[in-house]
């Protein structure tokens, strides 16, 4: 007969739940459509992730943008063709081909969103692009991006030719912002082109594997990026059809690496002054009053000639030492103005 210790070692107790996480950084009012340019899903994905961050409130520190969703304008350098003319500046995709690519995607993200100095200095970027030798490294690390710094992930969709946004996620597991334990089950995804109809949808993990091909996420094929990033150290092309560039053959997303701008270290403190040689008072900085005259007396007046009376001109060191001037830095002003990507 088996005792009942025994028994209940048999009987399996409540296996605890996976605790899901789930987050979207998707808000409607800074969605819009790239439409009717039809090679402007760059610089619409762009807006489409600087208004969400403004609108989720984080930007972090320098974050300078204001949401906007205006597409074409004469006065405004934050519309939709402005950005993409910026962009084209700043890309490394061929002078013959249309739209921008993941380098003008990235340095766009950067300076309207943070300034000049986030695109041009690799130690300020807030977003940088990333390459994965496989679909699920960059699926991971985009949960994770977006996880711990709150803001969306670009995707380059269409095998690197259309631009695509992952707002969130949801998956299993620990929470992705401390750990890289967890299953992701799907992402929130966004495209800027209208005829798709993908705004705020949530895609499964093995949809955007292997589903339709307008959203599926593909190695990179472009083949006509064949300029070197001139903001990052190193020399390489971009994308040609050689496994050697940077892009061809891999994942291709670009992600938030930090919070904000680095916090700029203080200041080093005045240095204090010398302390004068051992032994010698310091220099005082006010004149030392000369002793007053005594008048002869009038025996000593008539025992002495008369001398000449000859006044003696004393010198008083000037106390005040001029004192350099800082002269500050001159300032930078953001130049205006870069994929295949439509």
């Amino acid at each position: 007969m088996l005792s009942v210790a025994f028994l209940g070692g048999l009987i399996p107790g409540h296996a605890a739940a996976a605790t899901t996480w789930r987050y979207n950084t998707y808000r409607s009012a800074g969605y819009l459509t790239q439409d009717p340019y039809g090679t402007a899903c760059t610089a619409a994905s762009t807006m489409m992730m600087l208004n969400f961050i403004a609108l989720g409130g984080t930007g972090g520190n320098g974050f300078r943008w204001k949401t906007s969703r205006v597409k074409n304008s004469p006065t405004d350098y934050r519309d939709m063709l402005s950005i993409l003319y910026f962009e084209r500046a700043h890309d490394t995709l061929a002078a013959s081909s249309q739209g921008s690519d993941a380098h003008g995607w990235r340095n766009a993200l950067n300076n309207y969103g943070w300034g000049a100095a986030a695109m041009t200095d690799a130690t300020m970027r807030v977003y940088e692009d990333l390459e994965y030798g496989s679909f699920d490294s960059a699926v991971r690390a985009s949960v994770v991006a977006i996880a711990r710094f709150h803001k969306p992930v670009g995707m380059l969709g269409w095998a690197g030719g259309h631009a695509q946004v992952i707002t969130g996620y949801v998956v299993t597991g620990d929470n992705p912002a401390v750990s890289t334990n967890f299953t992701i089950s799907g992402v929130y995804f966004s495209d800027p082109l209208y005829k798709d109809g993908l705004v705020n949808k949530m895609i499964g993990l093995e949809q955007l594997r292997s589903g339709a091909l307008t959203y599926r996420f593909r190695s990179y094929r472009e083949i006509d990026s064949p300029s070197d990033d001139p903001y990052t150290a190193g020399w390489k092309r971009s994308s040609i059809r050689s496994w050697s560039s940077e892009w061809y053959g891999r994942w291709v997303v670009i992600v938030p690496i930090r919070d904000g701008l680095p916090t700029p270290p203080p200041p080093p403190p005045d240095p204090s002054p010398s302390p004068p040689p051992s032994g010698e008072p310091p220099p005082s900085a006010e004149p030392t009053p000369s002793a007053s005259p005594v008048a002869p007396s009038p025996s000593t007046q008539a025992a002495q000639p008369a001398a000449s009376s000859a006044p003696s001109a004393s010198e008083t060191p000037d106390p005040a030492s001029p004192q350099p001037t800082a002269t500050p830095p001159a300032s930078t002003t953001p130049s205006a103005g870069a994929s295949s990507a439509p």
